[in-house]
């Protein structure tokens, strides 16, 4: 290891200023330059021989460091394992994903012809099943968080054993040991396995020790220093952008409420505020709920009437939690944090109080806080779910100046969802605006194999206007499942 780049490094440790300039640079002549502009004299030479490689960015060199760094203060350091490699930033990256609950950005770190395999799960060869896997596990949990114990490199492969931490729905944590192997083909994973048992974030009944998760190897000596994800989220530049576009950790909102180090002190009580009042309002905790929003508060659903007041609002969901719905939950899929402002686009989720049906609402909320209080809350929803999952029998207009047109399609098994997610899309972006249009039914066979549309218009000329002019913005997927389409009319209906 060059003395240069060493010297380099602990100049950067105790010189925030020179460390962010040096972790600015992506590539090597960047990097070099920056050094020789701050008095250390090194060429590109002699970094390529210290790290490896030459294209290399100032996170990726700390990672590379920061055992033989931590070792050159130990009076043992010769027993001391060292980290090496330079593909232990897109591991880093990959987690965020992972801990931001970003399943689509998650799977573009890997290859087109993946392997990915999570403990005894299903094997997945592609990157859509990787989603789906991601998805199915990310609706169990509440949080995840990886505490990074040893990262290095062998060849193509990169190895990390760490300790994950789970939040379960029901408030619980467990910590559990875990041991991933990567293979990197280029700047892409073609191979992920996660060797651990998952099985006590299922089932809370399982007994883990408290000696489960350990944070250190050999000797008592821990070979990275704990919070290493959190930092990533706080210094990389692409950890603080993504936070700023609103992939924030699960962990900062939902499991422990950590902040984020580096974020201002002001919008992250904000946010927990906000995540306080949403937990008040599920617990019915009206009197806290009261304590969270400002006197003149300002409340506004969609279009329906403005309220003024914290009274007022808790009234609204009194009235509401004992005649419609009441709220249980939220899955946030994007965060934003302005000066004072709170954006938070979300799946909402409802228990409707006649049906006990459950449903999801996607909206987005806006708070504008006045200190630590909410004195403006705007909530943009569709709340059509509440009316489809109600007690009222649903009844087909028996009049024969309706106009009944079904669509039936014959759909291969495993087209049948993406089929029925096409037409649940132009659906509701296009055929419900048309003029004349009265409703839309869709119907799959348990069989895979069919999908039926019932549609209803209010004369056949409302329907053959939009046959005429809007069929030609019709799905793709309509080309290679092509819709048989007739007009009916009904004779007789029995309820």
């Amino acid at each position: 290891m060059s003395h240069k780049v060493i010297d380099l490094l602990h100049a950067a440790f105790d010189k925030p200023n020179l460390q962010q300039q040096l972790h600015s640079a992506d590539t090597a002549e960047q990097f070099v330059k920056i050094a020789r502009e701050n008095g250390y004299e090194l060429s590109k030479e002699e970094l390529a021989s210290a790290l490896g490689k030459v294209h290399i960015v100032f996170g990726q060199v700390v990672q590379s460091m920061m055992g033989e760094l931590m070792a050159q203060g130990s009076p043992d350091h010769a027993e001391t394992e060292s980290i090496s490699g330079t593909n232990t930033d897109l591991v880093k990256r990959l987690f965020s994903r992972g801990e931001a609950f970003d399943s689509a950005g998650f799977i573009t770190f890997f290859t087109d012809t993946p392997v990915y395999q999570f403990g005894n799960f299903d094997v997945c060869l592609d990157k859509e099943s990787i989603k789906k896997s991601a998805d199915a596990f990310f609706s169990q949990i509440d949080a995840v968080y990886h505490e990074i114990k040893m990262i290095w490199e062998e060849g193509d492969a990169v190895f990390v054993e760490m300790d994950v931490t789970y939040w379960r729905k029901d408030g619980s944590v467990v910590s559990l040991p875990c041991f991933d192997i990567f293979r990197v083909e280029g700047d892409k994973f073609s191979e992920l396995r996660i060797f651990m048992d998952v099985n006590p974030v299922f089932d809370p009944s399982i007994p883990v020790p408290e000696s489960a998760s350990v944070l250190t190897v050999s000797k008592g000596q821990q070979m990275l220093p704990p919070g290493t994800m959190r930092r990533h989220f706080a210094e990389h530049p692409e950890g603080k952008q993504r936070v700023a576009q609103g992939f924030i950790p699960k962990w900062s909102i939902a499991g422990p409420k950590w902040s984020i180090e580096g974020n201002t002190e002001m919008p992250s009580a904000q946010l927990a505020v906000v995540g306080e009042l949403s937990a008040a309002i599920m617990a019915e905790d009206w009197e806290k709920v009261k304590t969270y929003l400002t006197d003149d508060l300002f409340y506004k659903v969609g279009s329906g009437a403005p309220m003024y007041g914290p009274n007022a609002v808790v009234d609204f969901f009194k009235h509401t939690f004992k005649t419609t719905a009441k709220f249980y939950g939220h899955d946030a899929r994007k965060i934003w944090i302005e000066p004072d402002i709170i954006t938070i686009e979300m799946d909402a989720k409802y228990e409707m109080v006649g049906s006990k049906k459950h449903v999801t609402v996607a909206c987005c909320d806006i708070y504008r806080m006045r200190g630590n209080k909410v004195s403006e809350w705007r909530v943009y929803a569709d709340m059509s779910p509440w009316n489809e999952a109600g007690d009222k029998t649903v009844t087909l207009e028996p009049n024969k100046d309706v106009t009944t047109v079904m669509v039936v399609f014959s759909v291969d098994p495993s087209q049948q969802q993406h089929l029925l997610d096409n037409i649940m899309t132009y659906g509701g972006s296009q055929v419900k605006y048309q003029p004349g249009f009265i409703s839309s039914t869709l119907h799959r066979s348990l069989d895979g194999m069919r999908v039926i549309n019932y549609t209803q218009w209010k004369t056949r000329e409302d329907y053959e206007n939009f046959a005429r002019n809007s069929l030609g913005k019709a799905p793709e997927i309509f080309k290679t499942v092509p819709p048989d389409i007739h007009i009916y009319e009904i004779v007789e209906q029995t309820v």
